[in-house]
Formats: structure tokens, C-alpha cells, sequence
């Protein structure tokens, strides 16, 4: 019986230490893909991002949890702080500019692009720093 794996793309803001500046790179929601845009997915830590105060906007509030309590919540954020970059085949992040690519790709390797889930999610979307480019489909056989 098929299964199908489901994943949102969206733009994430980055600091890329080669570049030396924040840019918005194509992450999916997942690191457990499947098909060939498995290849391309990186793992990286999230960089704290700051406002114009100077605050981390991802920063832990809770630092002065109790020992137990917060050796949980320090696992449980280093993973919520990764995010799983799309890499181009020369090494480098994908970016909003590279979205034909990326569409190319996904529709080469049998990928489908839901364009009925994508506006339904963008419609009732949150507003955070992330913006949402769609939701695309594999069926393993």
C-alpha cells in the first residue's frame, strides 16, 4: 500500500557565516524526507536572530527552570533550534530565488506541489518570521 510523506517549504531568515549577512534560505519541515530531496536536506543549527533592541527572537526564556526540568527543555530546543536547509547541488542554501529550481527538481523526481493545502495553510498561517512557499507530497509505491 503507498504511503504519502507530506512537507512545507517555507523561507527561514539565516545568518550565513560565509556571506557574512542575513538571508532567507528554503527549509522543509522535516529531516525525515524521503526521495531524492532527501540528498539535499542539511540539518543546521539556527542562528539567534535579534530585533532592532538587540533581543534574540529565539532566545530560552525559561533559563531558571530547575535542574530536572531543564536538562528536558535543553534537548527540546537544541532540536526545535535546527532547521533543515535545502542545499543546491553546488553545496550552497536555496533561497526565494532559486524557487524555479527548486519546483524543477520537485517535479522531476515526482514530487507534487498541493496548491489547494498550500493557500488553505497560507490563509491560516501564523505570523512569525517564517513564510510559508507550499506544501509538497511524495508516494513512496
Amino acid at each position: 500500500m503507498p504511503s504519502i510523506h507530506a512537507y512545507s517549504v517555507e523561507s527561514v531568515p539565516f545568518y550565513d557565516t560565509r556571506q557574512q549577512q542575513y538571508i532567507k534560505i528554503l527549509c522543509v519541515n522535516s529531516a525525515k524526507v524521503v526521495g531524492a530531496l532527501a540528498d539535499r536536506i542539511k540539518t543546521v543549527r539556527a542562528p539567534r536572530l535579534t530585533n532592532l533592541n538587540g533581543i534574540s527572537s529565539n532566545s530560552n526564556s525559561n533559563s531558571n527552570s530547575n535542574s530536572n526540568s531543564n536538562s528536558n527543555k535543553n534537548s527540546s530546543n537544541s532540536r526545535s533550534n535546527c532547521i533543515h536547509a535545502i542545499m543546491s547541488v553546488t553545496g550552497d542554501y536555496l533561497t526565494p530565488d532559486d524557487l524555479p529550481d527548486l519546483f524543477a527538481f520537485l517535479a522531476t523526481n515526482g514530487y507534487t506541489v498541493d496548491q489547494g493545502l498550500t493557500k488553505l495553510a497560507a490563509k491560516h498561517g501564523t505570523a512569525n518570521a517564517n513564510a510559508l512557499v507550499c506544501i509538497v507530497s511524495y508516494t513512496v509505491d
